[in-house]
């Protein structure tokens, strides 16, 4: 019931955006006029729950102009859809320019809510219905395929009792070896992006508070380089705060932090590599070290595995 939890949540977030979709194809409209269109970094929680941790994200802002009997109102919200930063904002300004004429949806009870688009996003339910999915299907794989492979295991080792521990042991080691090797593939793409001259705007430490995942958990201070950058691809200005690929670690001693925000002063001229298929999403250093070294724990898992299916 706990893994259920997951799928379900998120179909009772696709009822609630269908509801809102609804509720919005029933909004009059007016015409309206782009007013402001450029990108705008935001800062947005990134830690989990447990964390106050932020990074940078880029949103296309939008501000349009409309009116409504004598009164004039401005919105900056385009679209049903929830922008989680980082998405087509050059496609989005690219579509609203300053000074186009648009067609503003807005709620006749309260008027100063608007849209541009109350259209559901291309591929919205498709993609609900595919992670849904997806997710039963891990669900129902994991649960009954490690009863099959707790079976299977119990039946191939010498030391039968041992059997649980040895099954935890390889099914650890297979779900870290794919977590892993997706790593690597998302690490190893960012390497050969494009680059383009940056500057760094601020450099030094940010403080965040997170707590421990154990039974009496306490909040705990950590401390990691806070360096945020700004480049211009295509006519569009970004802003940054990747400076690994790996993303960003704290640390309980501010000491590592200030060593990493130094190589980065305010000021300095930088190589920033892009993504080509999404310009938004950027890193100052790409390649990650010893990544290899990885590998180590899903064979040393499998090596305590052997060790203990042969030795009682």
């Amino acid at each position: 019931m706990f893994l259920a939890a997951f799928p379900g949540l998120i179909v009772v977030a696709a009822i609630y955006k269908y509801l809102e979709i609804q509720q919005a194809s029933r909004w009059p409209s007016v015409p309206g006029v782009v007013v402001s269109s450029a990108a705008e970094a935001r800062r947005v929680r990134s830690g989990g729950p447990d964390s106050d941790d932020t990074e940078l994200r880029n949103f296309a802002r939008v501000v349009y102009e409309y009116k409504i009997a004598t009164h004039t109102y401005r919105c900056n919200r385009i679209s049903v859809g929830e922008d989680m930063g980082n998405s087509e904002v050059a496609a989005t300004l690219a579509k609203y320019p300053v000074g186009r004429t648009v067609t503003v949806y807005y709620d006749p009870n309260h008027r100063d809510r608007a849209l541009l688009e109350r259209d559901a996003p291309a591929g919205l339910w498709r993609g609900v219905t595919i992670i849904v999915l997806c997710l039963i299907g891990l669900i129902l794989g994991g649960v009954f395929g490690f009863k099959q492979l707790g079976i299977f295991v119990a039946s191939s080792v010498p030391n039968v009792a041992e059997a649980p521990f040895v099954t935890a042991c390889v099914g650890f080691a297979l779900v870290s070896a794919l977590f892993i090797y997706a790593f690597q593939q998302a690490g190893a793409r960012a390497p050969v992006w494009p680059t383009v001259q940056g500057r760094i705007e601020t450099s030094g430490i940010r403080e965040y508070h997170a707590s421990d995942s154990n039974e009496h958990s306490q909040v705990r201070t950590f401390y990691r380089a806070d360096v945020t950058y700004c480049y211009d691809v295509a006519g569009v200005r970004y802003t940054g705060d990747k400076v690994s690929s790996v993303g960003t670690s704290g640390a309980a001693s501010d000491a590592a932090a200030r060593r990493s925000a130094a190589k980065y002063p305010a000021g300095q001229t930088v190589e920033v590599h892009y993504n080509p298929d999404n310009p938004a999403e950027s890193v100052l250093e790409p390649r990650i070290r010893l990544l290899w070294l990885l590998w180590m724990i899903p064979a040393a898992m499998l090596a305590l595995a052997y060790y203990v299916a042969r030795h009682p």
